[in-house]
């Protein structure tokens, strides 16, 4: 047993919070809640992305069209393949006439601002992930000193009187391995939604610019 609790420690302080100097070092820089490897960036800025006419992020006037509504609601669900999207965006441009590059403006001013609130929402998600873990890892500190002492302090011949104590050690351990491996996928979407926004930045500009 005290091999493979080894061994499953070994395994977690290589995912992450259980690497101690070295993690002191790189979190001391950083947000101690981050989990991600990628560099936490709360906002995104909409000029990196961005070289049309200016837009009005705070307008809600797009609510009260309903085809700058749908084509904005196309923008903004990921689930939506960007290649849709640009043919919606060709349709909308050839139907709406004189109006179509304001309406597109809106659309996408709105789509902008609903993406980037998506974006912040995964963001306090990894966070409260990110807090859960190093509590967790923590605690399996705490439980994997426990067994070490209580394995100390008995002879071979004996059952081990911590076996319950492992068993929930690795328990933990694998709860928060489980964990490591589901935010390495998370980890990537604020960066997933970065690129769409960008691609639908280019979209819009390609039919708006003279």
């Amino acid at each position: 047993m005290h091999v493979t609790v080894r061994g499953a420690l070994l395994a977690i302080a290589i995912a992450g919070p259980l690497a101690p100097q070295a993690l002191a070092q790189s979190r001391a820089k950083v947000d101690p809640d981050w989990p991600c490897q990628q560099i936490k960036t709360p906002t995104f800025s909409l000029a990196s992305v961005w070289a049309g006419p200016p837009l009005d992020l705070n307008s809600q006037s797009w609510r009260d069209e309903s085809d700058v509504a749908d084509l904005k609601a196309k923008m903004a669900q990921r689930r939506v393949p960007i290649g849709d999207v640009d043919s919606a965006i060709a349709d909308f441009k050839a139907k709406a006439g004189s109006a179509a590059n304001a309406k597109l403006l809106r659309a996408f001013a709105a789509a902008f601002d609903d993406l980037s609130q998506q974006r912040s929402q995964i963001i306090d998600g990894l966070e409260r992930f990110g807090r859960k873990q190093n509590a967790l890892a923590d605690r399996i500190r705490a439980e994997n000193e426990t067994v070490q002492t209580s394995s100390d302090q008995k002879s071979d011949a004996q059952a081990p009187a911590g076996a319950s104590s492992q068993d929930k050690l690795l328990w933990d351990i694998r709860v928060y391995n489980d964990r490591h491996q589901t935010a390495s996928y998370v980890c990537e979407v604020p960066t997933l939604v970065e690129q769409r926004i960008g691609e639908l930045a280019r979209a819009v500009q390609n039919v708006v610019s003279p």
